[in-house]
């Protein structure tokens, strides 16, 4: 029998590390979905226990001897040259991932877990009572912990950007408050022009749909989009989400109104783009560096690609509102027209996840302005609602009358998600750039698309994206698509050409 080599000792490794990763995930999911209210004491114990075995993998004796073998820890030298390029990133990936680990005590992965497994079901009981003191407490534990995390692994500039590195790497406060700014000036500018332009009709958007027939039409949705219901499967729960635990287990979530039958949509596309996108990792390199995501920036891009560029747009529901008032009576009678109008109406609304496409972005910017004075201690968790309200006021126009409606609405921080906002923003940006660069050469989508054929688009996310996993970092990723950097002006520009035809200004 061959030897194995130090490489794939790692890959073998690196593979039972993501085995308890899933593990973790399934906890997580299962908590949404099916855990009874009371189990959440023992399930914080549980996810406590598996996130130090987890951390352990990463950092064990074992690894740390194998990775020694072929690169040097200290310098990113390789040192077996047999190895291909690929295999020569993913080792450089290892390190990197290695040295990060190694910074964070274990005794801090526990108490940071239960703490945050704990708090998510204080964080549903405090939005279901509306109050933001119930859950105060737990939030000041996060921040102070997360302050904490940010001086085991160090920063040079903002405590925030050792949070945005563990989502987004090279991302800072410097990169993104120029980004974010440029981005906050013309949103709101487009704003202004909207809102001074007769409105369009969006009444039949509060028509009364029986959840359970919206229900089937998200299964529907999402073998449209090209998923084996064999290989997938979508619940209910507080708050959309995706767990793509292995390309033929994809679990998503949706949530259901009864008159706002259009969440459910964008939430079925939304998180069906990220499950596409863990369904087309490749499989040769499941478990390792090179087959995960790009970074959550380029996973959210994937989601608002899908949402947003498929799900709002005409030649999509050419093909798909047939389908949708077939399978929800409420709608039939509905020109193309004046669905397509309707549900691409901009109006400031409190909740992020039903934002339209103008408004979305301005959402994300608050949160990360808060999250950035927080870890800085320039604002106090105390006052985050006041801010809340503040600041929606000052970039949307309005200020949510609860706080269910603001400062509680999202999970995110209940899960000690610190840094992870800003990359729903930035998954924006990074989808006009990909998908300008796909109309480039597919221009004549959108005659497939108004035949529900997703062919073109399948093959060209593939091509681009899929089959890279982390092998290129985000803005490698990005410039070797568009030839650009990074910028807000494909996003703005599309939004602005789209707007200005459907508010006619």
């Amino acid at each position: 029998m061959k030897q194995k080599t130090p490489y794939h000792k790692l890959c073998e490794l690196s593979k039972e590390r993501h085995a308890w990763k899933t593990v973790a995930d399934l906890l997580h999911w299962d908590q949404e979905i099916y855990m009874p209210e009371k189990g959440a004491t023992f399930r914080a114990y549980q996810n406590a226990l598996i996130a130090v075995k987890l951390h352990q993998c990463e950092i064990s004796p074992q690894f740390k001897r194998l990775l020694s073998q072929v690169i040097n820890l200290t310098t990113g030298d390789v040192l077996d040259s047999s190895l291909s390029s690929e295999e020569q990133k993913a080792l450089l990936l290892w390190r990197k991932d290695y040295l990060h680990q190694k910074k964070i005590p274990s005794s801090f992965i526990s108490e940071f877990t239960t703490l945050t497994l704990n708090a998510v079901s204080v964080w549903i009981e405090a939005r279901n009572q509306n109050s933001f003191a119930l859950f105060e407490p737990y939030l000041e534990k996060i921040v102070r912990l997360s302050q904490e995390k940010c001086k085991h692994l160090s920063y040079q500039d903002h405590p925030y950007d050792a949070l945005l590195e563990e989502y987004e790497p090279g991302c800072t406060v410097a990169k993104l408050t120029p980004l974010f700014n440029a981005l906050k000036e013309n949103l709101c500018a487009l704003l202004k022009q909207i809102q001074a332009a007769p409105s369009v009709d969006s009444a039949f958007l509060q028509r009364e749909c029986d959840p359970d027939l919206q229900f089937a039409w998200g299964k529907k949705l999402l073998s449209i989009i090209g998923f084996d219901p064999a290989a997938s499967r979508l619940d209910h729960a507080h708050h959309p989400s995706c767990s793509g635990f292995y390309p033929s287990d994809i679990r998503m979530t949706t949530r259901i109104d009864k008159n706002n039958f259009i969440s459910n949509i964008y939430s079925v596309l939304h998180e069906g783009g990220h499950g596409l996108y863990a369904r087309g990792l490749p499989l040769a390199h499941y478990g390792t560096p090179l087959g995960e995501q790009a970074s959550m920036s380029i996973d959210e891009s994937q989601s608002r690609l899908w949402e947003t560029r498929i799900g709002r747009s005409y030649a999509f529901w050419e093909y798909a509102l047939p389908l949708l008032q077939e399978a929800l009576p409420p709608l039939q009678g509905l020109s193309l027209s004046a669905f397509y109008q309707g549900i691409n109406h901009v109006t400031p609304s409190f909740i992020r996840v039903e934002a339209d496409e103008v408004t979305y972005c301005l959402h994300i910017i608050l949160r990360f302005e808060i999250e950035r004075d927080l870890i800085s201690g320039a604002l106090l968790v105390k006052d985050v609602p006041r801010v809340w309200r503040e600041k929606m006021e000052e970039l949307l126009g309005i200020s949510p009358p609860s706080d269910t409606l603001g400062a509680l609405q999202d999970i995110h921080w209940s899960l000690g998600y610190f840094g992870y906002f800003p990359t729903y923003a930035l998954g924006n940006l990074y989808a006009s750039q990909m998908f300008n660069s796909f109309l480039e050469t597919n221009p004549e989508w959108s005659k497939q698309l108004s035949q529900g054929n997703f062919s073109l688009l399948h093959t060209w996310l593939e091509k681009h994206i899929y089959q890279y996993g982390r092998q290129f970092s985000p803005d490698e990723l990005i410039f070797n698509i568009s030839k650009n950097p990074l910028s807000e002006a494909a996003f703005t520009g599309y939004l602005t050409k789209k707007y200005q035809a459907i508010y006619a200004f």
